[in-house]
């Protein structure tokens, strides 16, 4: 299966991608700020992923700016 790994500071955001992601059968790992990502993204292969542009923290832009320092990874940015 596909894996996507969602990153977003709002539970609810990260739940409501969490349900229509699943129902196409992709498998889905959580994070709630970037730098948990960050060590997520680093440690395994997702397929893609989905993060928020504004998050307390490592912002979603830094995090895509360190990940591209590593590796090469599909990326969807999440802004209001």
């Amino acid at each position: 299966m596909k894996r996507i790994l969602l990153v977003d500071d709002e539970w609810r955001i990260r739940k409501l991608l969490r349900m229509y992601l699943e129902r196409e059968h992709y498998l889905i790992d959580e994070a709630e700020n970037g730098e948990d990502a960050l060590r997520m993204a680093l440690s395994y292969n997702y397929k893609l992923i989905m993060l928020d542009v504004m998050m307390p923290g490592m912002t979603g832009i830094e995090m895509c700016r360190s990940i591209r320092r590593h590796k090469q990874m599909n990326r969807l940015m999440l802004s209001p």
